[in-house]
């Protein structure tokens, strides 16, 4: 697709920052609790805030298509989402009340704070998704990137989990499935942590291939290992790629080279969404993978080419977590340049920084091995 003469979409809404995850003050013992000094929430409003505010700086928004986001609708949430999870949500959030919950509707875990602005973002995040497909796939853009808030990738069907709520990507797969009737859709996660919510949803069929590539037995425990592929119909369609610590970004590239690439041209997708978490980064503060924001610019581009190749350049790229206030707007960035093979001349904040060459150089035996592993584990399904 010509890139000259069309357009990238951008979806944000300042509805997004009114989910308030507040401050971390308090330590837990195995005996009691005690208080420090506050800082904010991991999840942070701000970091949305200020990768916006980059886009905007970096003259790449001016550049973009505006895509509105609207709120889903319980029906359009419930495709994945069960009923009385969807009514509990809206409830806590009402309540104000932070925790974690176990009820007869669902489950939150101790680390998702809802807020009373948290359910009007949540609902706008997953409804922003799906305008963005719908902009892509009726031809009003080429592609689109959305900025949302609060991410979606670890919520499941019955579960507020990981800083998710609604699962955003999963409710714009569906979409584009029963509104569009696409047939094959492929979806990239890599974000660090596994998308386990979207992985459930799609485990038993073959009409969405997920793909997800993260740090080993980190978050969810247990979950994106090798041996989950997938079952039933399903099964070969989950492609999972764990990946040690300090992987950097000759380790990510090669990963989509070897085997995410190769499998995304045999299934030849009709749209590819990508789950876009900048948690990866050398300098967040929950993982330790060490990717630039030039190894999120190759990812992206390697993306783009993919969908050129086998989908008429159909993609959509769903914000999920990233924790680097400094940093992630960078990544983040980088990532929009390859959407609108633009350059806006952004160096990088530690150009000079020899840590920033390791990163961009490094490539350990302990991922060459786990490449490896997986390229032997997806070849009985793929032509790797």
């Amino acid at each position: 697709m010509d890139r000259t003469t069309s357009r990238t979409g951008l979806v944000y809404d300042e509805r997004f920052l009114e989910h308030d995850t507040g401050i971390e003050a308090r330590v837990r013992l195995r005996t009691g609790t005690f208080d420090l000094s506050p800082q904010p929430h991991p999840s942070a409003a701000i970091i949305t805030q200020r990768t916006r505010e980059f886009l905007d700086g970096a003259g790449l928004s001016a550049r973009m298509q505006s895509i509105p986001a609207r709120p889903a609708s319980a029906t359009e949430l419930d495709c994945y989402h069960t009923p009385e999870y969807i009514a509990g949500i809206a409830l806590w959030a009402r309540d104000n009340t932070q925790g974690p919950l176990r009820a007869s509707w669902g489950e939150i875990d101790e680390e998702t704070v809802l807020s009373p602005g948290s359910l009007e973002a949540a609902l706008y995040a997953a409804g922003g998704a799906m305008n963005a497909v719908q902009a892509v796939l009726e031809g009003r853009v080429s592609n689109a990137f959305a900025l949302l808030r609060p991410p979606g990738h670890h919520a499941t069907s019955n579960q507020a989990m990981g800083f998710c709520i609604f699962n955003n990507v999963v409710v714009a797969a569906h979409y584009a499935r029963r509104v569009y009737g696409l047939e094959r859709i492929m979806i990239i996660d890599w974000d660090v942590h596994h998308g386990n919510g979207t992985q459930d949803a799609f485990y038993e069929d073959a009409g969405v291939l997920f793909v997800s590539l993260h740090q080993q037995d980190w978050f969810p425990e247990n979950s994106g290992t090798l041996e989950q592929v997938g079952r039933g119909a399903g099964e070969g369609y989950t492609i999972n790629i764990p990946l040690p610590p300090g992987t950097g970004d000759r380790g990510y590239r090669a990963a989509f080279e070897r085997i995410i690439l190769p499998i995304g041209r045999q299934y030849q997708p009709q749209l590819i969404l990508v789950s876009a978490g900048q948690d990866a980064c050398w300098l967040d503060p929950l993982a330790q993978m060490m990717m630039t924001m030039d190894g999120y610019r190759d990812l992206a581009t390697m993306v783009v080419k993919l969908a050129d190749e086998v989908c008429e350049g159909r993609l959509v790229v769903l914000t999920e977590g990233g924790y680097s206030a400094s940093y992630s707007p960078y990544c983040s960035a980088a990532t929009v340049e390859a959407l609108m093979d633009a350059d806006t001349g952004i160096i990088d904040l530690y150009d000079t920084a020899p840590e920033l060459k390791t990163c961009q150089t490094i490539f350990s035996y302990d991922t060459r091995q786990a490449l490896q592993r997986a390229l032997t584990q997806y070849q009985k399904w793929w032509r790797l």
